[in-house]
């Protein structure tokens, strides 16, 4: 699978899962060695979600390297969840990758997720 095809695949399992509602494209790049991906969604229950991701050729596989994926309530005020691998928490398990459970200072570990792990979870929590 290319880069290309990679970003595509993210962005069409965004595009064809139930939870959500709509969503507007804020940028979609690719080349042969990396590729990122920002999207905003307005999910089923109205909530907010915005995903953002850089994927890269490391040691000849794709991999997602950098990525945030900020869940908030329908007026963006209140954060549900927002996972990110920003290394700021190094004494958590699984170092970088780390979830702000309802406010920026709960933080807890959490384990790399792709966009479709991540709209399933979301799912499954709002039922």
């Amino acid at each position: 699978m290319t880069i290309q095809e990679q970003i595509d695949s993210e962005y069409a399992a965004i595009l064809g899962h139930p939870i959500v509602r709509s969503s507007v494209l804020i940028r979609r790049s690719a080349n042969r060695l990396d590729g990122y991906l920002r999207v905003r969604c307005i999910l089923t229950n109205d909530d907010f979600l915005e995903i953002a991701l850089h994927i890269a050729l490391h040691n000849g596989h794709l991999v997602i390297d950098d990525y945030r994926y900020q869940w908030m309530n329908s007026t963006q005020t209140v954060l549900r969840h927002r996972w990110d691998n920003t290394p700021h928490f190094p004494d958590l398990p699984g170092f970088p990758h780390h979830c702000h459970v309802g406010h920026e200072n709960n933080v807890e570990p959490a384990a790399p997720m792709d966009v479709g792990e991540l709209l399933d979870y979301i799912s499954d929590s709002i039922g």
